[in-house]
């Protein structure tokens, strides 16, 4: 008969850190975070990106077009200034999820704002809402209710935690989207 060894501080230290590597470093690693302004407290999301062989002009076009209303998701643009190569619209995103066993939609609303120049554009992501659709019982039309920001939410508020994660990875993955697809048609 086999003896086993008594666990010596060695072998503990080794079983704790796969213990850590395999079942608490992923759950932390996939923890949803959203980018926050400091001063003002709200989510923004902001990038310079490089485009090779990209004149302002031509940049300018492909943000235009993008900007064209998809299906019944309409961009409303604020500013079109061709000289100084910005574009600002607002629009929003519809989505859906699960959560806990039931499908949810919202609306995600933001503000995007463009700044082109020969080679480059600059984006950014501000004044997030969300806005649940709520289905009428006795149509198939769709009810909107009221509007709210964005950071209430998904931010942990006064030190509790996230009011729903699965509602924030949603989003997250609905912004992150959103900012692929715009790369995408600008490149």
């Amino acid at each position: 008969m086999q003896k086993f060894k008594k666990p010596t501080q060695r072998t503990c230290k080794v079983s704790c850190f796969f213990w850590f590597l395999f079942f608490i470093y992923p759950v932390t690693v996939s923890a949803q975070t959203f980018p926050v302004d400091a001063a003002t407290g709200k989510i923004y999301y902001a990038e310079e990106v490089l485009v090779k062989d990209g004149p302002q002009l031509e940049l300018y076009h492909r943000a235009k077009a993008w900007f064209a209303p998809i299906g019944k998701v309409k961009i409303v643009i604020k500013v079109d200034d061709l000289p100084n190569g910005v574009l600002i619209g607002q629009t929003y995103s519809p989505f859906s999820f699960t959560s806990p066993g039931k499908k949810q939609t919202y609306h995600l609303g933001y503000t995007l704002k463009l700044e082109i120049e020969d080679d480059r554009y600059w984006y950014s992501l501000t004044d997030f809402w969300l806005e649940p659709v709520i289905p009428l019982q006795a149509h198939s039309a769709k009810q909107v209710i009221g509007q709210q920001p964005l950071e209430i939410a998904v931010l942990p508020q006064k030190e509790k935690p996230v009011p729903n994660k699965v509602l924030a990875e949603a989003v997250q993955k609905t912004i992150l989207a959103f900012i692929q697809n715009l790369k995408e048609s600008l490149d």
